[in-house]
């Protein structure tokens, strides 16, 4: 499979808020507070990347500023090829970029018609077909207050999709959902992946992500710990050790002990077992093939899948993971470095 070009680069971006720090010569005061400190990585067209980290890591920042909603102390954004110091004072920068915030309060007496006709004029698009796309048709012409959590989310969607952007933001959409309308909300966004739209989407749920994306940022403390394809992010930081096997047949734990260190086992019979190299495809075929071969075949053989806080205790080689941002100072963390298989 040839390569994909580099749809989105970002490169050393750095922003860090203003709070207030009034004092009795200077009321109006402020100092620096959190933020993204350095953060670069990439992304090839028509890709879906999940940004994940704990609330508070900085994921809806960095969405502000690829966006264009704030400008960066420090640092660029490539589009396709083109470098760009500040997207918000770059319209043309920022017409390749579609962002769906978290959060949308869709109200009232209007409908997804009128929403969709209304952002068209500003943007000078054309929106005719994008509550097709999204699969509101049915509800064009109902009102806001009528539809559902699911819909809502569509119709932000749709806006985000305003002139065909070759870059789609994401925060937290799946906020909400339940989980028919997050399959059907996945399956679209693989739809418009296919077509080569670039997708970043953010979250603090790395499980919600799992089957869509294929590869991960994550961050901590406002930068980037880690990134790659999540396999290999597990591979890197041990974390593809544990595999789950179930039988019904016997007693496989002398089978099993062969294999690998056996962490639980019940009579029935499952088992979890640990293996220091990681189990390859190779190394499960072979334990399902003797396990056979013996008598006790397994009807269940899953890889113990690492969430979020097991991944970032591994990344910062900390047990105790705190959610907030340092205030006054961000100390650069020490950033792991993943190979591609």
């Amino acid at each position: 499979m040839a390569m994909r070009a580099e749809g989105l680069v970002v490169d050393g971006l750095s922003f860090r808020h203003r709070i207030s720090a009034p004092s009795l010569k200077n009321p109006w005061a402020t100092r620096q507070g959190a933020g993204i400190h350095g953060v670069s990585f990439s992304v090839p067209s028509g890709s879906i990347v999940g940004l994940v980290g704990p609330n508070g890591a900085g994921k809806t920042t960095l969405l502000h500023l690829l966006s264009g909603l704030r400008t960066p102390e420090s640092g660029s954004v490539a589009l396709n090829g083109k470098e760009w110091k500040d997207m918000k004072s770059s319209p043309e920068a920022r017409n390749g970029i579609g962002f769906m915030p978290d959060g949308v309060r869709w109200q009232g007496n209007s409908t997804p018609t009128k929403v969709l006709r209304r952002m068209s004029i500003i943007r000078s698009v054309d929106s005719s077909k994008l509550l097709e796309l999204v699969g509101l048709k049915s509800k064009a012409d109902e009102t806001l207050d009528r539809l559902s959590a699911g819909m809502r989310q569509r119709l932000s969607l749709a806006c985000a999709l305003l002139g065909s952007p070759t870059v789609l933001l994401l925060d937290e959409p799946f906020t909400g959902l339940d989980p028919v309308a997050q399959k059907a909300l996945q399956e679209l966004l693989r739809q418009l992946a296919d077509r080569g739209t670039t997708i970043i989407i953010s979250s603090h749920l790395l499980l919600e992500l799992e089957a869509l994306v294929e590869r991960v940022v994550l961050l901590h403390q406002g930068q980037v710990i880690i990134e790659g394809k999540l396999d290999s992010v597990r591979k890197k930081l041990g974390l593809d050790r544990r595999l789950l096997v179930e039988g019904r047949k016997g007693d496989a734990k002398e089978v099993l002990a062969s294999h690998g260190e056996i962490l639980e086992y019940h009579e029935g019979w499952t088992a979890t077992l640990y293996r220091e190299d990681g189990w390859s495809l190779q190394s499960r075929e072979e334990l399902v093939t003797e396990l056979c071969n013996k008598g006790y075949p397994p009807y269940r053989v899953e890889a113990e899948l690492a969430d979020l806080a097991e991944i970032l205790s591994a990344a910062t080689g900390s047990e105790s993971i705190s959610m907030d941002l340092a205030d006054s100072a961000m100390v650069p963390l020490a950033r792991k470095e993943v190979e591609e298989e």
